[in-house]
């Protein structure tokens, strides 16, 4: 313990603390230094709107598929489970009759099947049954996003007791001085509702009895981190990407862009594709394995070897030992986590999994693939749970972070990157020689090269666009295509020392040092100067 407590004895020579509450992570720490001194998770201040899922075409619906199996279940106690498993593979009778015939297998491999699609018809029938009588299909179908709203929506009072609860737990762990000898210089997001910043500065002046405070747009700290003042500051965040050009150190606030994408639809899609994978896995051992028989001896030709014919004992023997024999290791290893492991059971553990583990997988597993070199893995991951261990597929780790560029929604990077180019004028498509990435989607593997290729689709097309159209036969048109062709080769991403999910924090720690940023205490609090310049600072260029 003292160890620890002379750790902050020296915090005097800092002359303020930096604070930023993001939407998942909450960083504070001393001007100057070249980390947070601690991170808390940011309590959820959000209300989710699950109905505007937009995550995938779900073409198989398994989520309506799984409660069905849920429903099946417990109205089937009294059924032996081989029988009640049976009953469960008929969910994509097409696909598997495709697979199971281009895999060449003879007669009686047909039967076993046949029979097995056979028993599945009812149920099956039942579940998309109860599915289309479901009232929310039609809004499945539009495919739309999750959306979110603020929880205390314009009620002051209520913002002030969450920040002054938050903010004292903050800062009674890692403060040991008096809290009227420093500043506050907050890392702001300028774009949430005035009233929420409003409650955030005020709670750190009346209730903490902080000196004073400042604060700092978190889009245009992390120039202080380049050596350029023109730049295009992307934000892969939490539940939005969002888009900020700046020119010559002046952020142009009304070309700012953002889309309802982020961290935590990944975090949604990492869930939903773990339970499909297992689902299909099950789908498939069920269909792949033969019905017992009567008989104790049951004859087939081997069809294999010309020279050789002989009758084949079938008692207790099931196709699904041939299929092991020729796939990979790692796909028996996956069908023998099946076998150890009720189905309900892995989707319970699934469904249980913590943020932070998800955060985890995400990071250290999950990619986008590269198209262009077609490299991509096919390891499988065990990975263990507090609750369990579940296994991640191939596909489930570069199918995940897609849904930020999922084009059957417009909530993706492509139409981000095509709306701010449609935004700028000639002299402002400049901001896109430099990129900088920051938040904590950044730091997913492959994002880099997948962002500069959407954005060369985007100005191939642009140019092709322009080609046709006559508008662009006067010459502010002419200059803007022009530099726009160049824009292509021109194209550098900044990649500062930094982890892209510190650099807004960091960033703000050297722009304090400057000594540059206005202060407000008590006094601007009563006149209401705080409120009005936190209002204008954004607002004042989209009243035009």
């Amino acid at each position: 313990m003292e160890i620890k407590s002379k750790k902050y004895d020296n915090e005097n020579d800092y002359k303020y603390y930096i604070l930023q509450i993001g939407r998942k992570y909450t960083y504070v720490g001393f001007s100057g230094l070249h980390k947070p001194i601690s991170v808390f998770n940011t309590p959820n201040f959000f209300i989710y709107n699950e109905n505007f899922h937009n995550c995938v075409n779900d073409e198989n619906q398994f989520d309506e598929v799984v409660k069905g199996f849920s429903k099946m279940e417990s109205n089937n106690n009294g059924v032996p489970k081989e029988e009640t498993k049976l009953k469960m593979c008929k969910i994509k009778k097409e696909d598997i009759m495709k697979r199971e015939n281009s895999s060449g297998t003879d007669k009686t491999s047909d039967y076993g099947i046949n029979e097995l699609f056979e028993n599945g018809d009812k149920i099956y029938d039942e579940v998309l049954e109860t599915y289309e009588n479901n009232e929310n299909m039609e809004k499945t179908k539009e495919s739309k996003i999750y959306h979110y709203e603020y929880k205390y929506n314009q009620d002051i009072n209520l913002w002030n007791k969450f920040f002054e609860e938050f903010c004292f737990q903050i800062f009674d762990k890692i403060i040991k001085t008096s809290n009227k000898a420093k500043k506050v210089i907050v890392v702001m997001n300028m774009f949430i509702p005035t009233i929420i910043r409003y409650s955030l500065c005020k709670c750190l002046i009346e209730n903490l009895n902080y000196y004073s405070i400042s604060y700092i747009n978190d889009l245009v700290s992390p120039l202080f981190l380049c050596n350029c003042n023109t730049c295009l500051v992307i934000d892969l965040g939490y539940l939005n990407c969002r888009l900020l050009p700046i020119m010559n150190g002046l952020p142009l606030y009304h070309h700012y862009t953002y889309v309802y994408n982020g961290g935590f639809y990944i975090n949604q899609e990492i869930k939903r594709l773990l339970k499909e994978q297992y689902i299909k896995g099950e789908i498939k051992e069920l269909a792949s394995r033969e019905p017992t028989y009567d008989s104790a001896n049951f004859s087939c030709e081997n069809k294999n070897d010309d020279n050789e014919k002989g009758e084949i004992n079938m008692n207790n023997c099931n196709i699904s030992s041939k299929i092991w024999i020729n796939e990979n290791e790692s796909e028996n290893i996956f069908r023998k986590h099946l076998e150890m492991y009720d189905l309900e059971t892995i989707l319970n553990i699934i469904e249980n999994i913590s943020d932070d583990e998800i955060e985890t997988i995400k990071i250290k597993y999950c990619y986008l693939k590269n198209e262009e070199t077609k490299l991509v893995s096919d390891k499988y991951i065990l990975y263990k749970l507090e609750n369990g261990e579940i296994i991640i597929t191939p596909e489930t780790r570069w199918k995940a972070c897609e849904i930020l560029f999922n084009k059957k929604n417009d909530q993706n990077i492509y139409s981000l990157l095509s709306n701010i180019l449609n935004k700028l004028n000639t002299f402002e498509v400049s901001v896109f020689q430099n990129i900088l990435l920051v938040g904590g989607c950044s730091n997913i593997k492959g994002i880099v090269s997948k962002i500069a290729k959407e954005f060369s689709q985007i100005i191939r097309k642009k140019n092709t666009h322009t080609q046709k159209n006559n508008s662009y036969s006067q010459n502010s048109g002419k200059n803007k295509k022009i530099y726009i062709e160049k824009l292509e080769n021109n194209m550098n991403f900044i990649f500062p020392k930094i982890a892209p999910n510190l650099r807004q924090f960091i960033g703000a720690s050297i722009c304090s040092n400057l000594e540059n940023l206005p202060d407000y205490n008590n006094d601007h609090i009563y006149n209401n100067i705080l409120y009005d310049h936190l209002n204008e600072d954004v607002y004042m260029t989209f009243k035009r």
